[in-house]
């Protein structure tokens, strides 16, 4: 009997430690992935871009580190911000804003694959305007702000270069000026916490206490379930200049989810419960991995918040996997 006792609890070990390998080989494979920059919200960047000077009356600001422009104008005020090439761009006036589509910068500002322009668009075609808000305020991605993130860096550079975006404010001409910065990944050393709580979780689960893995496994998955939502509410939270609606709604559907999966816990649960919590803490985890892997952070926390978080749950989310499998098999079918 103890011969085939210490049997089943060696093929459960082995289980265990490929599934907690898998998960971390899906994990590690995600940088590959999440080393660009998204093209429309990215988690993580190691470019960073601001405004340093704007005319009177306008206001300017970068959106998502480096990738868009928003501009607010007063309604008193006239404005014409022109494209590369010189052409009128966006128009600002007391009836709203106005984009012409016969500006290259139209077709090369189309998220999230820029379209190619027409041939034969210059500085002289005549506008073709179209109103795309009764407001004063305007987003639209600028290709002239991350234009000097592709260019070849020296060791250590942080400053990369100035940009400019010619402006007519009342009939003169002005400039939105601003820099734009380099930071690269941080150190690799923040992957270790996760890995120690992999090793704490394997020598808690090689106890063979049905009792303690049941604490532990409850105690962690609820300690990880907030982590996911403190998580997720800094990212969805983060905006410039200001939160969307989407984000919200997205945040409320999941701290539903997450809590009613930490209500159900607080109750006898069994290890698919577990797999449940596992699967949502990971997820979150890799939606917040580039935290780990570029230099700036677009969530609401402290970097160094957000990336102690980051790996909790990656590493919780494997320790997870091996007291759901233990507690799969001695459950009841």
């Amino acid at each position: 009997m103890t011969q085939m006792t210490d049997n089943r609890t060696g093929v459960q070990f082995r289980r265990a430690l490929l599934s907690a390998l898998a998960l971390m080989a899906l994990i590690c494979l995600r940088p590959a992935v999440a080393a660009a920059d998204g093209p429309v919200s990215p988690t993580g960047t190691n470019f960073y871009a601001k405004v340093t000077h704007a005319p009177a009356g306008i206001q300017a600001k970068v959106v998502d580190e480096y990738l868009n422009l928003w501009v607010s104008v007063s309604p008193r005020t006239r404005a014409t911000v022109l494209d590369f090439r010189g052409a009128p761009w966006v128009r600002f006036s007391a009836n709203g804003v106005s984009v012409n589509h016969n500006s290259q910068e139209y077709y090369l500002s189309q998220i999230p694959v820029p379209a190619v322009p027409p041939a034969g668009l210059t500085a002289t075609t005549p506008p073709h305007w179209i109103k795309v808000s009764s407001g004063h305020s305007y987003q639209w991605r600028e290709g002239r702000l991350h234009a000097l993130a592709t260019i070849a860096l020296a060791p250590g550079q942080s400053l990369i270069g100035d940009w400019h975006i010619a402006i007519v404010v009342n009939g003169r001409h002005d400039l939105i000026t601003g820099a734009i910065f380099h930071h690269g990944p941080p150190s690799g050393l923040w992957f270790w916490p996760a890995i120690v709580l992999i090793a704490c979780a394997l020598a808690a689960w090689r106890v063979r206490s049905r009792l303690l893995d049941r604490r532990l496994s409850r105690g962690l998955a609820l300690a990880l379930l907030a982590l996911a939502a403190v998580g997720m509410g800094s990212k969805y939270l983060h905006g410039s200049p200001g939160v969307s609606t989407g984000g919200v709604v997205l945040l409320l559907l999941t701290l539903a989810v997450f809590g009613t999966v930490a209500a159900r816990l607080s109750r006898p649960h069994s290890g698919w419960l577990l797999l449940l919590a596992a699967a949502l803490t990971s997820w979150v985890g890799v939606t917040l991995l580039p935290v780990l892997t570029h230099g700036y952070a677009l969530v609401t926390l402290p970097l160094f918040v957000i990336r102690a978080i980051t790996t909790t749950l990656l590493g919780g989310g494997v320790a997870l996997v091996l007291f759901a499998l233990r507690l799969l098999d001695a459950d009841p079918p």
